[in-house]
């Protein structure tokens, strides 16, 4: 599917440069100190979310070589009487993928986190270019509108959940091996109940977070 450049509607240059002559001067220098302000902390945040990502990155390609070093390691002793060795050998790949599952879904929230706090401020820039009439983001959205125009945090968010599927996959399937069909379940249930109770307790702290804020605000 080929996409004409020319049928894409082009904003007007002009809207960049309204005036809003309602706007006394001391209102108007306080909508851009606003608007400054907004601009930087949505760049400050945007910053900070990519090396977020980059760190957990290096977090689970750790996580990664160390599954696979343990892969290598015997399953079975010359000793066969060391039973107990065996089996510490086989729970090695559980644990550490139940680990990368369970970092996976703090990744996963947090650039969720991200990506709400990233629209947020873009649409309070949106607001206060609007009533400050600079309305220079809503002329860069109207160039590049369009199938293509993809979201740096929501490409975050959609390689957290690739992360966080993986790992699921690769600690149900461990523990199959280890366990059978009985233990597959359980591993199941234990994925379920960590996501439900990490996220009843991350929204939790938010919420008592918010009003403390208002408190402290003078």
């Amino acid at each position: 599917m080929t996409i004409n450049p020319e049928s894409i509607a082009t904003p007007n240059i002009e809207t960049l440069i309204v005036s809003h002559s309602c706007l006394d001067e001391q209102s108007s220098r306080h909508l851009n100190t606003l608007l400054t302000t907004a601009r930087q902390q949505q760049r400050h945040e945007e910053a900070l979310a990519d090396k977020r990502t980059r760190a957990f990155m290096v977090l689970f390609m750790f996580l990664y070589l160390m599954l696979g070093a343990s892969l290598t390691l015997p399953t079975s002793p010359i000793d066969f009487s060391h039973t107990a060795l065996r089996y510490a050998i086989e729970s090695i790949p559980v644990l550490i993928s139940f680990s990368g599952f369970f970092i996976s879904v703090l990744f996963f929230f947090s650039t969720r986190r991200a990506y709400r706090r990233n629209l947020s401020w873009h649409t309070t820039i949106s607001s206060l270019e609007t009533r400050a009439g600079q309305q220079l983001s809503q002329y860069i959205e109207g160039l590049n509108c369009g199938p293509q125009n993809y979201s740096n945090t929501g490409l975050q968010s959609a390689l957290a959940l690739f992360v966080c599927v993986t790992w699921v996959v690769l600690y149900n399937f461990f523990t199959f091996t280890t366990s059978g069909v009985i233990g597959s379940v359980i591993s199941l249930f234990i994925s379920t109940m960590v996501y439900v109770m990490l996220d009843i307790q991350l929204l939790k702290a938010s919420q008592t977070s918010v009003p403390d804020e208002h408190i402290e605000a003078p």
